[in-house]
């Protein structure tokens, strides 16, 4: 088996993205500001930017930690609510955690990491939990990759990484590390190009696919 299997969280294990853009809409909304969720989907989800450079772009005067907060607080209401996993997330978990090393690698703040492992009950699977407070430069840099390899104390070519989004492969890719996409239907137009492998669903993954690709007998899908 692979020596460590790295995962996404939002979007990939759960199906948490209109949870983060319905928080942001509303805590936006009470600004007078609209914000679309395609607008959210390319902003956030593709370009892996946050509420800083999206008010910058759109020209609002506003503070965007006190946004950031607030919406924080919203999410994680919402989360409590309606959170649920995506299609095979609890499953590749049972299968892979007795044979390999797992971290979470995701690039949203710790508050709201931890909300979605507790709502879940993920948290138990993983050896190591990295977010974005850990790492000075979030998705498509490779950073929090490295980091997640480091402490789980596997070189980058014995990782593998899932992800369900453009920037979450090119970072991958630029951490030298191989990469599985599971495109969701935020994701579905992205750019896979750069995977080593592109899936349907987190339910057509399994151990001996894993250890093929840290090996370099895959590519493609």
């Amino acid at each position: 088996m692979t020596a460590a299997v790295l995962f996404d969280l939002d979007g990939l294990l759960a199906d948490t993205e209109p949870l983060h853009c319905l928080a942001y809409q509303e805590v936006l909304g009470r600004r007078g500001v609209i914000l679309g969720e395609d607008q959210y989907v390319e902003h956030w989800v593709r370009n892996g930017r946050g509420i800083a450079e999206f008010l910058a772009k759109q020209g609002i005067c506003a503070d965007p930690e006190a946004i950031r907060v607030e919406k924080s607080a919203l999410y994680r209401e919402l989360i409590a609510k309606h959170a649920k996993p995506m299609p095979g997330a609890l499953e590749i978990l049972e299968r892979l955690a007795p044979v390999a090393k797992l971290a979470l690698a995701s690039s949203s703040y710790p508050d709201a990491v931890a909300a979605v492992l507790a709502a879940l009950d993920m948290s138990c699977y993983f050896d190591v939990v990295v977010t974005r407070t850990d790492v000075m430069r979030v998705k498509p840099e490779p950073d929090i990759f490295i980091v997640a390899a480091r402490r789980l104390g596997v070189k980058p070519e014995k990782c593998v990484v899932i992800e369900d989004a453009e920037k979450g492969i090119v970072a991958a890719k630029r951490a030298g590390m191989r990469c599985l996409a599971v495109p969701n239907r935020f994701t579905r137009h992205h750019d896979f190009s750069a995977a080593d492998m592109v899936v349907r669903s987190l339910d057509d993954i399994n151990a001996e696919m894993l250890m093929n690709m840290c090996s370099g007998q895959e590519k493609g899908g």
